[in-house]
Protein backbone atom coordinates (compact mmCIF):
# COMPACT_ATOMS: atom_id res chain seq x y z
CA UNK A 1 0.00 0.00 0.00
CA UNK A 2 2.49 2.51 1.16
CA UNK A 3 4.46 1.17 -2.43
CA UNK A 4 1.76 2.29 -4.69
CA UNK A 5 0.72 4.97 -2.51
CA UNK A 6 4.80 6.61 -3.38
CA UNK A 7 4.18 5.53 -7.04
CA UNK A 8 1.08 7.74 -7.42
CA UNK A 9 3.24 10.45 -6.26
CA UNK A 10 6.29 10.24 -8.46
CA UNK A 11 3.14 9.47 -11.58
CA UNK A 12 1.96 13.30 -10.56
CA UNK A 13 5.27 14.39 -11.11
CA UNK A 14 5.77 13.27 -14.54
CA UNK A 15 4.73 15.73 -17.85
CA UNK A 16 2.97 14.44 -20.81
CA UNK A 17 2.08 16.31 -23.78
CA UNK A 18 -0.94 15.90 -25.89
CA UNK A 19 -2.24 16.75 -28.89
CA UNK A 20 -5.87 17.86 -29.47
CA UNK A 21 -7.12 19.77 -32.58
CA UNK A 22 -3.82 20.14 -33.58
CA UNK A 23 -2.55 22.23 -31.03
CA UNK A 24 -0.18 21.33 -27.64
CA UNK A 25 -0.89 20.78 -24.31
CA UNK A 26 1.17 19.94 -21.47
CA UNK A 27 0.09 17.97 -17.93
CA UNK A 28 2.87 20.62 -15.81
CA UNK A 29 4.40 23.80 -16.33
CA UNK A 30 7.16 23.45 -18.72
CA UNK A 31 10.35 25.63 -18.48
CA UNK A 32 12.27 26.32 -21.63
CA UNK A 33 16.17 26.02 -21.82
CA UNK A 34 17.51 29.13 -23.42
CA UNK A 35 19.48 28.94 -26.44
CA UNK A 36 22.06 31.61 -25.11
CA UNK A 37 24.00 32.64 -21.69
CA UNK A 38 23.31 35.84 -19.70
CA UNK A 39 25.21 37.67 -17.17
CA UNK A 40 23.99 38.96 -14.34
CA UNK A 41 23.61 42.69 -14.30
CA UNK A 42 26.14 45.21 -12.36
CA UNK A 43 24.67 47.46 -9.99
CA UNK A 44 26.02 50.81 -9.81
CA UNK A 45 24.87 54.25 -8.88
CA UNK A 46 26.17 56.65 -11.12
CA UNK A 47 25.31 57.45 -14.94
CA UNK A 48 28.93 57.51 -15.50
CA UNK A 49 29.84 54.25 -14.94
CA UNK A 50 27.37 53.16 -17.87
CA UNK A 51 29.34 55.61 -19.99
CA UNK A 52 32.40 53.93 -18.66
CA UNK A 53 31.27 50.44 -19.78
CA UNK A 54 30.28 51.23 -23.29
CA UNK A 55 33.24 52.94 -24.10
CA UNK A 56 35.91 50.90 -22.25
CA UNK A 57 34.63 47.86 -24.71
CA UNK A 58 33.89 45.95 -21.35
CA UNK A 59 33.48 42.03 -21.85
CA UNK A 60 33.73 42.03 -24.99
CA UNK A 61 36.27 39.07 -24.87
CA UNK A 62 33.54 36.68 -23.19
CA UNK A 63 30.65 37.83 -25.89
CA UNK A 64 30.08 36.01 -29.31
CA UNK A 65 30.63 37.71 -32.44
CA UNK A 66 26.53 37.35 -32.43
CA UNK A 67 26.13 39.47 -29.85
CA UNK A 68 28.79 42.10 -30.67
CA UNK A 69 26.24 43.05 -33.74
CA UNK A 70 22.95 43.90 -31.27
CA UNK A 71 23.22 47.85 -30.16
CA UNK A 72 23.31 48.57 -26.77
CA UNK A 73 20.16 50.01 -25.55
CA UNK A 74 19.91 52.40 -22.64
CA UNK A 75 16.67 52.40 -21.07
CA UNK A 76 15.99 55.77 -18.46
CA UNK A 77 13.24 53.53 -16.49
CA UNK A 78 12.97 56.80 -14.19
CA UNK A 79 14.39 59.74 -12.78
CA UNK A 80 16.21 57.26 -10.45
CA UNK A 81 17.05 54.27 -12.56
CA UNK A 82 18.71 53.30 -15.64
CA UNK A 83 19.59 50.09 -17.31
CA UNK A 84 22.04 49.09 -19.80
CA UNK A 85 20.93 46.33 -22.16
CA UNK A 86 21.59 44.51 -25.48
CA UNK A 87 18.95 44.35 -28.39
CA UNK A 88 17.39 41.31 -28.45
CA UNK A 89 19.33 37.58 -28.62
CA UNK A 90 18.02 34.68 -30.18
CA UNK A 91 16.05 33.75 -27.43
CA UNK A 92 13.71 37.35 -27.71
CA UNK A 93 15.45 38.06 -24.40
CA UNK A 94 17.14 41.60 -23.58
CA UNK A 95 20.28 40.90 -21.63
CA UNK A 96 20.54 43.38 -18.91
CA UNK A 97 24.51 44.59 -18.13
CA UNK A 98 23.87 47.29 -16.08
CA UNK A 99 21.40 48.40 -13.00
CA UNK A 100 22.08 51.99 -12.46
CA UNK A 101 20.41 53.24 -9.39
CA UNK A 102 20.33 56.51 -7.51
CA UNK A 103 21.90 56.66 -4.13
CA UNK A 104 21.88 60.67 -2.75
CA UNK A 105 20.51 62.15 0.33
CA UNK A 106 16.44 63.11 0.03
CA UNK A 107 15.05 65.84 1.63
CA UNK A 108 11.91 65.18 3.89
CA UNK A 109 9.36 66.90 2.41
CA UNK A 110 6.11 67.53 3.93
CA UNK A 111 7.34 66.99 7.35
CA UNK A 112 7.54 69.24 9.91
CA UNK A 113 10.82 70.17 11.52
CA UNK A 114 12.26 72.32 14.49
CA UNK A 115 14.40 75.35 12.95
CA UNK A 116 17.96 73.61 13.21
CA UNK A 117 16.63 70.22 11.73
CA UNK A 118 15.52 72.30 9.21
CA UNK A 119 18.25 74.31 8.10
CA UNK A 120 20.27 71.16 7.96
CA UNK A 121 18.58 69.56 5.79
CA UNK A 122 18.41 72.73 3.71
CA UNK A 123 22.20 72.69 3.15
CA UNK A 124 22.44 69.09 2.51
CA UNK A 125 19.67 68.14 -0.07
CA UNK A 126 19.88 71.31 -2.12
CA UNK A 127 22.28 73.10 -4.34
CA UNK A 128 22.83 76.61 -3.46
CA UNK A 129 20.65 78.33 -5.68
CA UNK A 130 16.60 79.78 -6.23
CA UNK A 131 15.65 81.16 -2.83
CA UNK A 132 17.67 78.38 -0.42
CA UNK A 133 19.98 80.94 0.97
CA UNK A 134 17.26 83.39 2.23
CA UNK A 135 15.21 80.13 4.11
CA UNK A 136 18.62 79.31 5.50
CA UNK A 137 18.79 83.11 6.23
CA UNK A 138 15.28 82.69 7.59
CA UNK A 139 15.72 79.71 9.68
CA UNK A 140 18.61 80.85 11.47
CA UNK A 141 16.76 83.80 12.46
CA UNK A 142 13.82 82.68 14.10
CA UNK A 143 13.61 81.96 17.74
CA UNK A 144 10.78 80.46 20.02
CA UNK A 145 10.45 83.68 22.24
CA UNK A 146 7.50 85.66 23.01
CA UNK A 147 8.97 88.17 20.86
CA UNK A 148 8.08 85.63 17.61
CA UNK A 149 5.30 86.27 15.53
CA UNK A 150 3.46 84.96 12.13
CA UNK A 151 1.32 86.74 10.49
CA UNK A 152 0.28 84.10 7.40
CA UNK A 153 -2.33 85.58 4.48
CA UNK A 154 -2.30 82.37 2.65
CA UNK A 155 0.13 83.60 -0.26
CA UNK A 156 2.79 85.02 2.12
CA UNK A 157 4.10 84.84 5.59
CA UNK A 158 5.23 87.69 7.89
CA UNK A 159 7.59 86.28 10.10
CA UNK A 160 8.44 89.24 13.27
CA UNK A 161 12.12 87.89 15.23
CA UNK A 162 14.36 89.50 17.22
CA UNK A 163 17.79 91.07 16.07
CA UNK A 164 19.69 91.21 19.24
CA UNK A 165 18.08 92.80 22.22
CA UNK A 166 15.23 95.39 21.24
CA UNK A 167 15.89 95.10 17.40
CA UNK A 168 12.52 94.13 15.74
CA UNK A 169 13.02 92.93 11.60
CA UNK A 170 10.75 92.15 9.23
CA UNK A 171 11.56 89.15 7.40
CA UNK A 172 9.06 87.97 4.30
CA UNK A 173 8.79 84.68 3.34
CA UNK A 174 7.35 84.28 -0.58
CA UNK A 175 5.37 81.20 -1.41
CA UNK A 176 5.91 79.61 -3.56
CA UNK A 177 9.71 79.17 -2.94
CA UNK A 178 11.74 78.06 -5.95
CA UNK A 179 14.45 75.45 -4.70
CA UNK A 180 17.23 72.87 -6.22
CA UNK A 181 16.92 69.53 -4.14
CA UNK A 182 19.33 66.19 -5.17
CA UNK A 183 16.60 64.29 -6.20
CA UNK A 184 18.31 62.44 -9.69
CA UNK A 185 21.85 61.56 -10.54
CA UNK A 186 24.47 64.06 -9.57
CA UNK A 187 25.88 63.97 -13.34
CA UNK A 188 22.89 65.97 -14.10
CA UNK A 189 21.68 69.16 -14.08
CA UNK A 190 19.25 68.99 -10.91
CA UNK A 191 15.80 70.36 -12.06
CA UNK A 192 13.89 73.22 -10.04
CA UNK A 193 10.48 72.95 -8.67
CA UNK A 194 8.54 75.56 -6.54
CA UNK A 195 7.44 74.18 -2.88
CA UNK A 196 5.10 75.89 -0.41
CA UNK A 197 6.98 76.83 2.59
CA UNK A 198 5.05 76.87 5.81
CA UNK A 199 6.00 77.59 9.42
CA UNK A 200 4.22 77.00 12.82
CA UNK A 201 4.27 77.05 16.40
CA UNK A 202 4.73 73.52 18.70
CA UNK A 203 4.74 74.73 22.11
CA UNK A 204 7.84 76.80 22.38
CA UNK A 205 9.41 75.21 19.03
CA UNK A 206 8.71 77.11 15.65
CA UNK A 207 8.69 74.29 13.22
CA UNK A 208 9.14 74.55 9.29
CA UNK A 209 7.90 72.14 6.42
CA UNK A 210 8.33 72.40 2.80
CA UNK A 211 5.74 71.20 0.05
CA UNK A 212 5.83 70.03 -3.55
CA UNK A 213 3.57 72.26 -5.58
CA UNK A 214 4.42 71.23 -9.14
CA UNK A 215 2.91 67.86 -9.52
CA UNK A 216 5.84 65.77 -9.61
CA UNK A 217 6.53 67.68 -12.96
CA UNK A 218 10.27 67.96 -12.58
CA UNK A 219 10.41 63.79 -12.73
CA UNK A 220 9.90 64.00 -16.33
CA UNK A 221 12.65 66.47 -16.79
CA UNK A 222 14.98 64.86 -15.08
CA UNK A 223 14.51 61.65 -17.38
CA UNK A 224 14.78 63.99 -20.48
CA UNK A 225 18.32 65.82 -18.97
CA UNK A 226 19.73 61.69 -18.41
CA UNK A 227 18.94 61.44 -21.88
CA UNK A 228 20.35 64.38 -23.18
CA UNK A 229 23.22 63.41 -20.81
CA UNK A 230 24.11 60.20 -22.34
CA UNK A 231 23.34 61.91 -26.15
CA UNK A 232 26.45 64.43 -25.56
CA UNK A 233 28.93 62.08 -23.12
CA UNK A 234 28.64 59.34 -25.68
CA UNK A 235 31.51 60.03 -28.62
CA UNK A 236 29.97 60.26 -32.19
CA UNK A 237 31.94 56.92 -33.91
CA UNK A 238 29.86 54.89 -30.66
CA UNK A 239 26.32 56.63 -30.73
CA UNK A 240 25.09 55.17 -33.87
CA UNK A 241 25.55 51.71 -31.74
CA UNK A 242 23.20 53.03 -29.15
CA UNK A 243 19.35 53.12 -28.64
CA UNK A 244 18.41 55.72 -25.84
CA UNK A 245 14.89 55.13 -24.54
CA UNK A 246 13.49 58.02 -22.18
Amino acid sequence: MIKEALQYIVDLGKVAVSEINGSQYSTGQLFRIPEELTAAPLSVHTLSAIIDYITSGADECAESDDSMDRRFVIHVADYDRVYLYRELNNDKARECLIEAELSVPSFPFGRWMDMETFTINLQTCFTPDGDRDKLVQLAGTVRADQGVTVADDGMTQQVTARSGISLVQQVPVPNPVELVPFRTFTEIEQPASPFVFRMRRDGDTIMAALFAADADMWKREAILNIRDYFGSELPEEILGDVIILA
